[in-house]
């Protein structure tokens, strides 16, 4: 296994890590600790990419279970995430890395310091479930927060210091919320309304590199109403087989595709706080 992972500073003590798939890693390095978020597809050396940038005690979470989020879980003595995720990061880990195989192969991924059997044998590393809600990095906190959407136990991550938010899968500019075990858009608004309640200037998903203004999440939440659903969503067809996928484009070049069966009514006092 090589080491192929690009890294970036994206603010004081805050890397994006992104692996030979294009799955982007976030390190917090503060001045007595550092925090692994995520570990991306496992095709890579990530443990030797972060003791590149850092010798500190290192703890490690996954922000869910998915497969590119917790391939490379076995990279490290543990790795903690929600309770309700771990047997979702061990059924995905293990079920997916065939056609994530197959995947890389058909991007064209050199995978030439592999053999695949290898890589399919490999598990989901040692998982335990994550038992405290705030890390003191020394100059950095990281607050985990439940943001249940994408996945039941879904984490973003919070770092006051940088006014930074970390959303995981909750929010890209393309947000899946149609998998089996993914909750319904109402539920996924809560999350992001709690969120919004939150003081931070930035927002960085997992699935892209860029850290993204406040007013972003704002106008996702927005677009997403129960009214906005209506009158502009359409179907996406074969998205998902044997669901009825719903896709609507809370801004330009940004969409959000969701499981059209799993509707729920909202409160009518579900107003979000406009962003400063």
């Amino acid at each position: 296994m090589e080491c192929r992972i690009n890294a970036r500073e994206l603010a004081p003590g805050v890397f994006c890590l992104t692996d030979r798939m294009g799955m982007h890693m976030t390190l917090l390095c503060g001045a007595a600790q550092a925090l692994l978020i995520d570990t991306g597809y496992g095709f890579d050396d990530l443990n030797a990419a972060v003791r590149q940038i850092t010798s500190l005690p290192l703890r490690v979470i996954n922000t869910h279970g998915h497969h590119d989020h917790a391939c490379g879980n076995d990279l490290f003595s543990q790795v903690e995430l929600a309770a309700a995720e771990l047997p979702i990061c061990a059924d995905y880990v293990v079920s997916q890395r065939e056609r994530v195989w197959r995947q890389a192969r058909e991007r064209g991924v050199d995978l030439a310091d592999w053999h695949q059997e290898d890589y399919l044998r490999r598990g989901c590393g040692t998982l335990r479930a994550l038992t405290c809600d705030r890390m003191d990095l020394g100059g950095l906190t990281a607050h985990f927060l439940e943001s249940p959407g994408h996945t039941p136990g879904s984490l973003a991550v919070y770092v006051p210091e940088r006014r930074l938010l970390m959303t995981g899968d909750d929010w890209n500019p393309t947000t899946w919320l149609f998998f089996p075990e993914a909750e319904g858009i109402a539920c996924l608004r809560r999350s992001i309304l709690r969120l919004l309640a939150l003081d931070f200037d930035w927002v960085l998903p997992a699935h892209d590199a860029r850290l993204w203004p406040r007013h972003v999440l704002q106008t996702f939440y927005d677009a997403t109403s129960p009214e906005q659903l209506r009158a502009h969503a359409v179907p996406a067809s074969g998205m998902y087989p044997g669901k009825r996928v719903m896709l609507i484009h809370p801004q330009p070049g940004h969409s959000l595709y969701y499981d059209a069966d799993k509707a729920e009514p909202e409160p009518p006092d579900m107003s979000a706080p406009k962003a400063p």
